[in-house]
């Protein structure tokens, strides 16, 4: 683990647009993931299907375009990107609001397999001493350097309140270009993302390809299988062989992506025959 002060030349220069730069930064990891073309995708703990599905997409395409995905690694969208970054061959750099011999030693699960996967593909940082356990007013701080370290943001889900809004608020004063992912009127984890867009605070993000152009970078997209299934319900619920036809594949190779599709929440089975998108 290496600890960074501001003197120090392989600290992270963006960091000193903050107000207050970090006056130390631990780093588990690679280095030089800290010098790459960046993208922060960040939202809610309580994403909703269409949010995970969002931010997977963007994940992955960054990833492909050779942009370093920098998220909190809180559960959610954060994990639901740093997973995708990972799973498409990119680097990530999660930024903890706590020390991270502590987050080791307290994260469970799919935070912390994801945390040891990141050390070799990526980087752990903090501005907290190792062993300093998380506190509630840590976040914001953490949120800052997460809007610092990347060249744009992205907020795919985010209601009123959350702290993915501070990340945001973050990237508009640090003039980084700020997106944020359109979600259904009325929807709560919507909310403060249609409400960056309609204040004109961010820009409405309907793709890639926009956000790879405001860093520099040629984000192709290169859809799942799955997605052509969603595209195709879009207009509608269809049956089986409608749907088949639609997606030019066989029956049995439309039922395992519809199983997938099923299981994640994506897609609902109407009762009569028929699928629906969500």
């Amino acid at each position: 683990m290496n600890c960074l002060r501001p003197d120090d030349p392989r600290y992270p220069a963006a960091l000193h647009d903050l107000r207050s730069a970090p006056d130390r930064l631990w780093i588990d990891g690679d280095l030089t993931v800290l010098d790459r073309p960046a993208v922060a995708i960040v939202g809610t703990r309580r994403m909703t299907p269409y949010g995970e599905r969002v931010a997977r997409e963007l994940a992955t395409a960054m990833a492909l375009a050779g942009a370093v995905v920098v998220s909190g690694l809180a559960p959610g969208i954060d994990c639901a990107a740093h997973a995708s970054a990972l799973a498409a061959g990119g680097p990530s750099i999660a930024v903890l609001g706590e020390g991270i011999t502590s987050f080791l030693a307290n994260a469970g699960g799919r935070r912390r397999r994801l945390a040891v996967t990141l050390r070799g593909h990526g980087a752990l940082t903090s501005m907290y001493p190792p062993v300093m356990p998380a506190q509630g007013w840590m976040f914001a701080k953490r949120n800052a350097v997460i809007a610092a370290l990347a060249q744009a943001v992205i907020v795919v889900e985010a209601p009123v309140g959350s702290g993915a809004l501070i990340t945001a608020a973050e990237a508009a004063r640090l003039r980084r270009p700020l997106f944020a992912v359109p979600g259904p009127i009325g929807a709560r984890a919507s909310e403060g993302t249609n409400a960056l867009i309609a204040a004109g605070i961010a820009t409405a993000c309907l793709g890639a390809e926009a956000v790879g152009a405001a860093i520099g970078v040629s984000a192709i997209v290169r859809p799942a299988p799955e997605n052509a299934v969603l595209e195709a319900l879009a207009a509608g619920p269809l049956d089986l062989d409608e749907l088949a036809t639609r997606v030019r594949v066989d029956p049995t190779t439309l039922r395992t992506r519809l199983a997938t599709l099923l299981m994640r929440g994506a897609v609902v089975d109407s009762g009569d025959g028929r699928y629906a998108r969500r």
